[in-house]
């Protein structure tokens, strides 16, 4: 099922079956009402800025961002924009998302059992914020967004076959975070997501200052935790320090630099934030067991 959810024509979704596949493409600039999520939800942000309160807690999804969120959620959408924004909420069926992890989760069985999945159609399920760019089921919205925006009134008919692709990619891009998840020992599942999301949104924070000199402690602070809490519970649910992390970054990044052809050792060195290129040829070899001269003439 496809629907146009336009301003002003019956701009509601209360009246939207639940557990159902459905996917809805909205072009809207004003929009506020209270959420009862009717089945496992995406919510993608095409153009403009969608605010979210999920549980909780406030999601700011912009531009080439997703919001995932199951049964077990409730809060409020708002959209107040001068210019229209542009979504996409799609809806999966429960069972079929049970269905598809348990695949995944024993491969080996010829008749899946939804009973293995205690997590996407649980209380345990993260509901997160994620960016197009860096997951598998980012690259499926990216296209289904762009063909949508390209003609929204075009009658779509959506096959089970995507909700299927849609429901596999969402099952692999969690493969991770189940354990990662997991590795944060806590009583209370809610105090367990919110600590991953603290840790996550602080790993994001390095993946986007590798071109900085950032000290661990401003990470900590961002994202509201002392320097030895975060870096605890970051070495505990991604098995490698900040600063480990940071520094493998970088290096792949300044790899990549080199790769090019487009810049020489020291340059690569001073954009990367190294003090000389001793330190960081040193590191670079450690890193790699290659200097940097010899990638720049491979």
């Amino acid at each position: 099922m496809y629907n146009l959810i336009q301003q002003d024509k019956n701009t509601t979704l209360h009246h939207l079956p639940k557990g159902k596949n459905m996917t809805n493409f909205s072009i809207l600039n004003e929009f506020s009402e209270k959420l009862a999520f009717r089945a496992f939800s995406i919510k993608y942000v095409i153009e403009g800025y969608e605010k979210y309160q999920v549980n909780g807690t406030n999601y700011h999804v912009r531009t080439g961002e997703y919001l995932l969120a199951n049964t077990f959620c409730e809060g409020r959408v708002e959209i107040e924009s001068r210019q229209l924004v542009k979504g996409v909420c799609i809806d999966i069926a429960p069972d079929l998302l049970s269905e598809v992890f348990s695949h995944f989760a024993r491969p080996d069985t010829p008749m899946p059992d939804i009973q293995l999945d205690t997590f996407f159609n649980t209380e345990e399920f993260l509901e997160n914020k994620y960016q197009t760019k860096h997951t598998h089921l980012g690259a499926v919205l990216s296209e289904i967004g762009q063909i949508f925006s390209t003609n929204p009134f075009y009658a779509y008919h959506i096959s089970d076959e995507f909700y299927f692709t849609l429901a596999e990619n969402i099952v692999a891009d969690h493969q991770n975070t189940i354990s990662q998840l997991y590795n944060i020992h806590t009583v209370k599942h809610h105090t367990r997501k919110d600590l991953y999301r603290k840790i996550t949104l602080g790993k994001e924070f390095l993946e986007n200052n590798l071109h900085n000199p950032i000290q661990i402690k401003e990470v900590a602070k961002v994202v509201g935790l002392s320097e030895y809490h975060f870096f605890r519970l970051f070495k505990t649910t991604f098995g490698t320090t900040p600063q480990q992390y940071f520094l493998r970054k970088r290096l792949q990044e300044a790899y990549n630099l080199l790769k090019t052809g487009n810049y020489n050792i020291t340059e690569v060195a001073t954009e990367m934030g190294f003090a000389d290129i001793y330190s960081f040829s040193k590191a670079f070899k450690k890193r790699f067991t290659i200097s940097p001269i010899n990638v720049i003439e491979r």
